[in-house]
């Protein structure tokens, strides 16, 4: 069963636009799955398909063969009367591709003979060459791991869709009363959330894993998941000469996730450089498995945290390596609010993403102990997020919130992300949202 993606629209629409599409991604989090249900629906056009991990097509367009290859699969000359709508699989693994694409993008373009879909889990090296090469030819697209509602949808087949998102609202919307009636409309929808909910924090949102019935299949599953992960993408860099390195910096950055980064911590743990370090979370970084939040400085006179945050971006990967997977026992040591943060950050970044490089997301910190988990920045709008496990309305969370608020008069109001009732505090500027509405 084909489960609808949340950004799918977004990314369908540039599949019809005149530019080469990129859609870039982490393994295993359906962009292969999505681009052949796009090809499903449209059968009367004619498809090419080409992987880059098979050998005998990167040796080919190492000769400068792309177009060959192309008219050879479509039995057609490029430019003829039927449209080519040709699809390369893990492109970022044949950097000569992206002349030959430039080339035959620029002889055909403005004709609408031909059609580059480009798909890749490694963001540095295709982000990088599409830029490079394709620059002002290339729409650069993301999909992510499952969010709640599309893990909800797996859950409930029957679920197809529950309306707008509460960030809708809250971004581009100045009415945030509006929240009380989007409420309403969800009510129906808690429990089968709140359960979506409940999976990403211990299996992280990869959609194979969450089809898996039994805590074995998926630990075995995540355990291979990270071998793949490793043996295709990393042995694959030239500078990376330690794999059993990388995978325990792995395991560090998962008992650190949510945490302001401590990489002193990791060298005395890894016995290696700063420098290899810092070059090992580039490439975790540019394959998508780790992100780092940069802290929110704007009062200089103020003293402020000014290391980034960082997050092992699968819920699932951090129950492999630290060995909790387990709800209960989750909360018990007190790390359930790392994970709470690391799920809300990707539903965060699975609205914005259709909006490109225009947001920002940073955290705030002050030496004093204030803090506010995210500040999302677009244009001129700055919303501090506080986020939490907890049922209740946690009083030195509020005040940072109202803190954040005096210093930064931008920030018209604030969020607070729980799992308590939805309210509006018009008094403090402030919503509280239950994080199954998300």
């Amino acid at each position: 069963m084909y489960i609808i993606r949340e950004n799918e629209q977004d990314i369908f629409e540039s599949f019809e636009g005149v530019f080469v599409s990129a859609l870039l991604g982490p393994r295993r989090v359906g962009k292969t799955t999505l681009v052949k249900h796009y090809i499903e629906t449209h059968p009367e056009r004619k498809w090419v398909l080409f992987n880059m991990d098979q050998r005998s097509h990167r040796q080919r367009i190492a000769k400068d063969e792309l177009a060959v290859m192309i008219e050879e699969s479509s039995l057609q000359r490029i430019g003829n009367e039927q449209k080519l709508w040709v699809v390369i699989d893990e492109a970022q693994k044949c950097p000569e591709l992206f002349d030959q694409i430039k080339l035959i993008y620029d002889e055909f373009k403005g004709t609408n003979k031909i059609k580059f879909i480009l798909t890749g889990s490694a963001h540095l090296n295709l982000h990088q060459l599409a830029a490079e090469t394709l620059a002002g030819r290339v729409d650069l697209l993301r999909l992510r791991e499952f969010n709640l509602r599309e893990i909800a949808r797996l859950l409930n087949k029957d679920l197809v869709h529950v309306g707008e998102t509460v960030f809708h609202l809250i971004f581009n919307s100045q009415n945030i009363e509006a929240l009380q009636e989007h409420y309403s409309a969800l009510r129906p929808f808690q429990n089968v959330l709140t359960q979506a909910l409940e999976q990403h924090l211990i299996w992280g949102g990869l959609p194979e894993v969450l089809q898996m019935e039994t805590e074995k299949e998926k630990l075995k599953y995540l355990s291979n998941y990270l071998q793949t992960y490793i043996e295709k993408d990393v042995r694959e860099i030239p500078s990376i000469n330690d794999l059993t390195l990388y995978e325990n910096l792995m395991k560090i950055l998962a008992e650190q996730t949510g945490s302001v980064r401590d990489i002193q911590k990791a060298i005395n743990a890894l016995q290696c450089s700063r420098n290899t370090i810092q070059k090992y979370q580039g490439y975790l970084i540019a394959t998508w498995q780790y992100s780092e939040i940069e802290p929110y400085i704007v009062n200089t006179l103020k003293r402020l945290v000014k290391s980034p945050k960082g997050y092992l971006k699968n819920n699932g990967l951090i129950s492999y390596f630290t060995g909790i997977k387990d709800l209960a026992i989750l909360n018990q040591t007190g790390l359930v609010g790392h994970r709470f943060e690391n799920w809300f950050l990707n539903e965060l970044c699975t609205f914005l993403d259709p909006i490109g490089d225009y947001y920002k997301i940073y955290f705030w910190r002050t030496h004093s102990g204030q803090e506010v988990d995210f500040v999302v920045i677009i244009g001129e709008k700055v919303v501090p997020i506080e986020v939490t496990y907890s049922t209740q309305s946690l009083p030195n969370k509020i005040r940072n919130l109202i803190a954040f608020m005096t210093d930064n008069p931008k920030s018209t109001f604030g969020v607070y992300i729980y799992r308590g009732p939805m309210k509006i505090d018009k008094e403090n500027k402030i919503v509280y949202l239950p994080a199954w509405m998300v």
